[in-house]
C-alpha cells in the first residue's frame, strides 16, 4: 500500500484510523486506494461523490483525473452531475427511455440534446476550483 498511499497523500495515521473516524471524503479516497492496489488499467465509479460536500466533491475529482493523467488508466464514470461529464469525459454515452446517444461530450451534450433525451433544459453546476 506504499506506493498508493504516497500518491494519494495518505499518512500512516491516516492508515491506521477507524473507518467509523473517516470523513465521507476520505472514505472514499480509501476505497480508491484499495482500487488501486491491483493497478487496473479500468475503474468504475458509480456517482463516487455522492452525499460529499462540494469542495470534497471537486477534490476528489481531482484526485482521479489525476490518477487517470498519471497511471493511463480508463475510467467509466456514472453521473447526474453534467459539469463534472462535460469537464473531465472524452466520450459519453447517454441513456434514456430507450434512446442512446454517444460521442464527445461537446458534440453530445448540448442543451437541444440534452432536452430532447429526457425531457428538461439541462443544468449545469458551478464547482469551486482551486488554484
Amino acid at each position: 500500500m506504499g506506493d498508493v498511499s504516497s500518491e494519494l497523500n495518505l499518512s500512516p495515521e491516516f492508515l491506521s484510523a477507524g473507518i467509523g473516524t473517516l470523513s465521507g471524503g476520505q472514505f472514499q479516497k480509501v476505497l480508491i486506494a484499495f482500487a488501486l492496489l491491483g493497478r487496473p488499467n479500468v475503474l468504475l465509479f458509480d456517482e463516487p461523490t455522492a452525499s460529499l460536500d462540494e469542495l470534497t466533491e471537486e477534490r476528489i475529482y481531482e484526485l482521479v483525473h489525476q490518477l487517470q493523467s498519471q497511471r493511463g488508466i480508463t475510467l467509466i464514470l456514472v453521473s447526474h452531475d453534467l459539469s463534472v461529464v462535460y469537464r473531465y469525459a472524452s466520450r459519453v454515452l447517454c441513456l434514456s427511455k430507450g434512446e442512446v446517444c454517444m460521442g464527445p461530450p461537446k458534440e453530445i451534450m448540448t442543451p437541444e440534446m440534452l432536452e430532447q433525451l429526457y425531457g428538461a433544459p439541462p443544468k449545469y453546476y458551478r464547482h469551486i476550483q482551486e488554484h
